[in-house]
């Protein structure tokens, strides 16, 4: 069953008021009606059990029949700075990423990527990637949204990122494997960047900037992978290594 995603606010006194254009997408292209069972999670982690009780032109209204609380997860969050990739490919990496649980991904402009996103033309592919991310939070149950950053170039990566410690994926450099490298995931706010590069791989500089920040690399072996299998590849070693 998906889950939906509205606002704290949008709960009162036990009763859940969705208005458009979710309550379309419930009760037209799903064609709810009164008695059904729905799921809703909202910006709190908070994940409601409820009845669906009045559906009218305007709005939907359920009434909470339990809340949950999160499971525990021993998996600190991921984030995921992916180089844009060209055609459908991006929206593919945010939704399999998504559904792979990432708390964060950051489109990233390299020197070698064929999709250069400035102004408007990017802000309308963000707002597509978060409808795709809404879609496949929902799809796969998750409890939380992922945050997707605006698009960056990668030496604004680099200066925004100081302090962390992430892995870079590069085909045909020295680089320990995702099931053994290192990661710092002592303190609380701890968390575990992987970077992806695009079609045309890294440029030499760009290796080279990473180095002098000490960030960490690591390969897949001798083969060499697509940008965005590379990216789902990634994400589902460090799901297993942490046993999520």
């Amino acid at each position: 069953m998906p889950v939906f995603f509205i606002q704290s606010h949008d709960v009162v006194d036990g009763v859940i008021t969705v208005v458009e254009p979710l309550r379309s997408h419930i009760a037209k292209s799903l064609r709810a009606k009164p008695g059904d069972v729905l799921i809703f999670n909202d910006d709190q982690e908070r994940r409601y059990q409820t009845i669906v009780t009045q559906i009218t032109k305007h709005q939907l209204q359920v009434t909470i029949q339990r809340v949950d609380a999160p499971p525990r997860s021993t998996c600190p969050p991921l984030v995921l700075a992916q180089a844009l990739l060209k055609g459908e490919k991006m929206g593919w990496v945010v939704q399999k990423a998504t559904e792979l649980g990432v708390s964060t991904i950051a489109p990233l402009i390299t020197d070698r990527v064929i999709l250069k996103l400035t102004g408007k033309q990017a802000d309308t592919h963000q707002a597509r990637w978060h409808r795709i991310a809404l879609e496949a939070a929902q799809q796969s149950e998750r409890w939380t949204l992922p945050t997707i950053l605006p698009v960056q170039t990668f030496q604004q990566f680099l200066e925004a990122h100081r302090q962390d410690h992430p892995i870079v994926m590069a085909e045909r450099e020295e680089g320990a494997s995702l099931l053994t490298i290192h990661c710092s995931t002592e303190k609380p706010e701890s968390r575990v960047t992987v970077i992806i590069g695009p079609e045309g791989g890294w440029a030499p500089k760009e290796l080279k900037a990473a180095q002098s920040k000490n960030w960490a690399f690591a390969s897949f072996g001798k083969e060499i992978l697509r940008a965005e299998t590379a990216s789902f590849a990634a994400l589902a070693i460090l799901k297993a290594r942490f046993n999520t």
